[in-house]
């Protein structure tokens, strides 16, 4: 009697076990379904299922290529940042941006104990393209123009004719290094806005 309650008993545990586990597939089923369900409405409402009429490769590149000229049929090139036209009645007159370098340049005068220390302004005529590379590579600039005005003697400094000269070719300098990184200069003047020698 005792062997029949055991073997029930074990009977019943694997019911029991085997209705938990029928459970358990159950609920993973309809949770796979659910998250299947949903993708496909998301992808029908998104679109996805759209016919969509494709483009044969050489159709788009003709589009593409019939962009690139303009009509007389010569090839369009960027010509980089254009002048800002100033808004005046009599005649077409450029509007003027000016940007400080953001500290001061000191350089030690060549053969003698003195130094030179000047803060430097730039000017341009056009957008505003121009004076975010003057920023974006204002290391590059700086060392380029310490490089120039520490090999000038200190005769360059005392007349007006000399700094003009000076401040010609730290203009060209800083418009060559521009020319380096960017393709495109733009700066039209350079001006010291302070100028001490000691």
């Amino acid at each position: 009697m005792a062997e029949e309650e055991k073997q029930e008993n074990n009977d019943a545990e694997s019911g029991k076990k085997k209705s938990g586990l029928i459970k358990i597939i159950i609920i993973a089923v309809s949770a796979l379904l659910l998250v299947a369900i949903s993708v496909g409405v998301t992808l029908y409402l998104t679109g996805f299922f759209d016919v969509k009429k494709e483009q044969d490769s050489t159709q788009v590149i003709e589009q593409l290529e019939e962009t690139m000229y303009d009509a007389d049929g010569k090839p369009i090139t960027d010509k980089g940042p254009q002048k800002k036209p100033k808004e005046t009645p009599e005649a077409q007159k450029f509007e003027q941006s000016y940007q400080d370098f953001k500290s001061k340049f000191t350089v030690n005068v060549p053969g003698t104990k003195k130094y030179v220390q000047f803060s430097l302004s730039v000017m341009t005529y056009y957008d505003e393209r121009v004076l975010g590379n003057v920023d974006k590579h204002e290391t590059a600039l700086r060392s380029s123009v310490i490089g120039l005005v520490s090999l000038e003697p200190i005769e360059s400094y005392q007349t007006a004719e000399g700094r003009a000269s000076l401040l010609e070719r730290i203009k060209q300098r800083l418009n060559g290094v521009l020319m380096k990184y960017e393709d495109f200069g733009g700066i039209e003047e350079v001006y010291f806005t302070e100028f001490v020698i000691q």
